[in-house]
């Protein structure tokens, strides 16, 4: 359930166990309640000397329902846990997914307003403006890069 990839069959797992509690407790609830009533409401079916054997059996009914509520929270909060570790990873894939995207908007631009075909833009006429665009680009490209690195995105 710790892990940060998803497990169809660990959630399945949890799933029949948190079902299997709930069976159990309801199956115990209504001994509990039925021992509280025999002792308290009906004192001419049950004799005074029994009446200790009649709470001890609330008492084990009473452990097993606050038992089975308790494995309960606890399996669905290590269900919570797991879906926080999947979404958490999948923010990450997102994030270098957004990163990298981020990168190639730099040349799709800039390779776009030259796909536009201007007469009249000043390095199309000069002799190294077109390998000064290719250096430009590359160059953003890398420091785009290099920051994107340092805070983790890419």
């Amino acid at each position: 359930m710790f892990s940060s990839q998803f497990d169809r069959q660990a959630v399945q797992l949890v799933y029949n166990m948190r079902r299997h509690l709930l069976a159990l407790h309801n199956a115990a609830a209504p001994v509990e309640e039925i021992c509280t009533q025999l002792i308290r409401l009906h004192d001419d079916i049950i004799p005074k000397p029994l009446r200790a054997y009649i709470r001890d059996v609330q008492d084990h009914a009473r452990h097993v329902v606050n038992d089975a509520d308790d494995m309960r929270e606890m399996l669905t909060s290590a269900m919570h846990v797991n879906l926080a570790l999947v979404t958490v990873q999948q923010n990450e894939v997102v994030k270098k997914l957004a990163g990298w995207g981020a990168i190639l908007v730099v040349p799709t631009v800039i390779f776009s307003l030259y796909g536009m075909n201007f007469d009249h833009m000043p390095e199309l006429h000069s002799r190294y403006g077109y390998p000064a665009v290719l250096a430009a680009t590359v160059g953003a490209c890398f420091l785009l890069w290099k920051k994107l690195r340092t805070s983790g995105w890419v």
